[in-house]
């Protein structure tokens, strides 16, 4: 692939704030092959990870999603088949959301949702505001600070908890509007890169900069590695 063609990839992925699609990318470059396209939105994606010391902090709100499952017909909600569980951790700022972080969880107990909440935030200075799910509760237990509200009638999910409810639904919107929906095996990319987009939002006029930079330093990513069966 020419390197002119990169660059361009670059500059069409940080122009579209609502990301774009492999079949856009493949007809904004001209590109022969969606699947080309389709390999180079991934590759990019892979370099788009959180850095070790951009940690959440403050009042964090934390919730959990489910994502994916029938597109239609079908039961929804947590009992639609093929859901992922996604928790979504957001900074609650005076006036508006700061940063946000998006992991893919195996389920709902504390035993995954506990270290995945910890390992994004800065302990010391940090406090969690939760609703009353159980699998929140031990975090008191281990010596975090943990604000429990309870939600009551569904309607009060998004007074308890505001940003990360707007942020669930921007996600779900993201990836129905722009991708159509996406494969379980590569959420995680996905979501790397609406996290990215989310926390850069301010600095949209920069963002063709930032994404370079992550390209250049990223690590590759063989076609090899991208198409293996996911384990676990």
């Amino acid at each position: 692939m020419p390197l002119r063609k990169w660059f361009l990839a670059l500059f069409f992925v940080a122009r579209h704030k609502q990301g774009i699609s492999a079949l856009q990318l493949q007809r904004d470059l001209g590109l022969g092959s969606y699947q080309t396209a389709w390999t180079m939105l991934h590759e990019l994606r892979s370099a788009l990870a959180r850095r070790p010391r951009q940690l959440l902090k403050g009042l964090v709100e934390a919730d959990e999603t489910f994502v994916g499952g029938a597109r239609s017909g079908g039961k929804r909600g947590r009992g639609a088949p093929n859901k992922r569980m996604v928790a979504v951790l957001v900074e609650r700022r005076k006036d508006s959301a700061g940063a946000a972080y998006l992991a893919i969880v195996p389920d709902g107990s504390f035993e995954s949702l506990g270290p995945t909440l910890r390992g994004a935030v800065e302990g010391a200075n940090t406090t969690f505001v939760t609703d009353g799910y159980k699998g929140y509760l031990p975090l008191q237990s281990q010596g975090v600070d943990h604000e429990v509200r309870v939600q009551g009638p569904p309607q009060r999910a998004g007074e308890i908890l505001p940003w990360v409810h707007v942020v669930i639904s921007n996600l779900k919107s993201w990836l129905r509007g722009t991708f159509r929906g996406v494969s379980h095996k590569h959420l995680p990319g996905y979501l790397l890169e609406f996290t990215y987009r989310l926390n850069r939002r301010s600095i949209e006029d920069r963002l063709f900069f930032y994404l370079t930079r992550r390209a250049v330093e990223g690590a590759p990513l063989p076609y090899s590695r991208l198409t293996a069966e996911a384990i676990g």
